[in-house]
């Protein structure tokens, strides 16, 4: 019966899902390599040159270059969230560049390839007719299905997809504002206005044939209980709770990747949650320990964070600021220097009229978070110690002053004596020179 299976996975978590838990079922798994793999080999064939970069809504595509079989076709992958990032961080406003037309035209059937269908439709013309279709998607509804596959007694043609309402609605394009439908939508309309252009021709064969390896993990064995938790704590799994089971690493459970790891088949950090834990474990540590303010601010100057060294500074308690627009909470208002023309960024001294302190003044907007943060170092006392300094100069040059007029009034002083003295004593032997001088005369 298995070979009247033909299963289409255009997400790579799908292919994860039975090398790891339905290794019987590879040989029903259609030997094409995805469709950003077939487009790589395109492209590495056209421009061998080229870097080749993959942008789309998959998360799975990251690791999917690394396979061994298709390793080297695609150089990067972004997703659209990223590319979002990217143009924010940039200041770039796509709808004020200039458009060029694609080196090439894609088929009315392949743009229908990101939505649930749409790949069964791309291929079942070529297929027997005999097949049923079936389409499912989510990664739950396709558990379920192949756990009771067994029931099925026909030859079907069998489209999964890990995302719901298939790759338009992947996690890598969480910053867009449409629900999955509108996304779907817009796909259509986009097909519908390009139905008319002509597919290009001048495609280069390629091999687009892959193979797949079994990976399974329940014949593994019971892992010793005390190896298993020490695995869990490794990954932040502390308590049943942080157990997520959110099936990114391509395991069903937290557990059975923990038994993976254990058997050597699975990388402890291949975790997304684990990833961004650390990574905010060590931003909190360092929001927390340092001795310098921080607040953080959302885009209506509402205060989300503000560390203890902030209460200290601000002498405002956490709790009593948590929301508040900053301005508002604090008097002060240090954000307005931000200008945003000529950067995001402000370093300078600021003064706090409440508490009487003055501050040293690192403030940054961040566009692609919509975010203000501002980290406040406390310069009172050195500012209070060079002003004293400047007032001891002030009055040692004062001192000084006085000492050199007092001088100059004493030389002066001395100067006038001693020009009284000098006279005196030339009129009086002036005048004894002349007494002398009649002496001598009468003599």
């Amino acid at each position: 019966m298995i070979r009247n299976l033909l299963f289409r996975h255009p997400v790579r978590q799908i292919k994860n899902l039975i090398e790891i838990y339905y290794p019987q079922y590879l040989s029903s798994l259609s030997r094409q390599v995805s469709p950003m793999i077939a487009h790589g080999k395109i492209l590495r064939e056209k421009y061998p040159n080229a870097k080749i970069v993959y942008a789309g809504s998959c998360l799975a595509k990251k690791m999917e270059v690394h396979d061994k079989d298709v390793r080297g076709i695609i150089d990067g992958v972004l997703t659209f969230d990223e590319i979002d990032s990217w143009i924010k961080k940039e200041n770039i406003i796509p709808n004020k560049m200039p458009m060029e037309e694609f080196n090439a035209i894609g088929t009315n059937t392949g743009r229908l390839y990101p939505i649930t269908g749409g790949l069964a439709k791309n291929s079942v013309e070529n297929l027997d007719g005999s097949r049923k279709i079936l389409r499912i998607d989510g990664v739950r509804d396709c558990m379920e299905f192949l756990d009771e596959i067994h029931q099925l007694d026909k030859k079907y043609w069998i489209e999964m997809n890990a995302c719901e309402e298939g790759c338009v609605n992947g996690p890598g394009n969480i910053h867009s504002p449409l629900s999955k439908y509108e996304k779907v939508e817009m796909l259509q309309t986009y097909i519908d206005l390009n139905s008319k252009k002509e597919p290009s021709t001048d495609i280069p064969a390629v091999d687009t044939r892959r193979s797949f390896h079994k990976r399974p993990v329940h014949h593994l064995g019971e892992v010793p209980t005390e190896e298993l938790e020490k695995i869990l704590n490794q990954m932040s799994k502390f308590t049943e709770r942080d157990e997520l089971n959110c099936g990114t690493c391509g395991y069903e459970t937290c557990r059975d990747k923990a038994r993976a790891v254990y058997w050597n088949m699975a990388e402890l950090d291949m975790c997304l949650p684990l990833i961004t834990s650390k990574t905010e474990a060590i931003s909190n540590l360092i929001i927390t320990t340092t001795p310098n303010a921080i607040a953080v601010l959302d885009k209506k100057f509402r205060i989300i964070e503000f560390n203890a060294a902030a209460e200290r500074l601000f002498n405002m308690k956490k709790e009593d600021v948590m929301r508040y627009n900053f301005v508002d909470a604090l008097d002060y208002n240090p954000f307005r220097k931000l200008n945003h023309d000529r950067g995001n960024t402000y370093t300078g001294k600021g003064h706090y009229e409440r508490e009487n302190r003055t501050f040293m003044e690192i403030l940054t907007y961040i566009p692609e978070q919509e975010l203000y943060m501002g980290i406040f170092i406390d310069i009172t006392r050195q500012e209070k110690q060079e002003q004293d300094m400047q007032k001891i100069q002030e009055e040692t040059l004062k001192m000084a002053q006085r000492v050199i007029d007092k001088q100059m009034r004493v030389a002066h002083e001395i100067a006038g004596l001693l020009g009284e003295t000098t006279a005196e004593t030339k009129v009086t032997l002036t005048k004894l020179q002349k007494v002398v001088t009649s002496r001598e005369v009468e003599v």
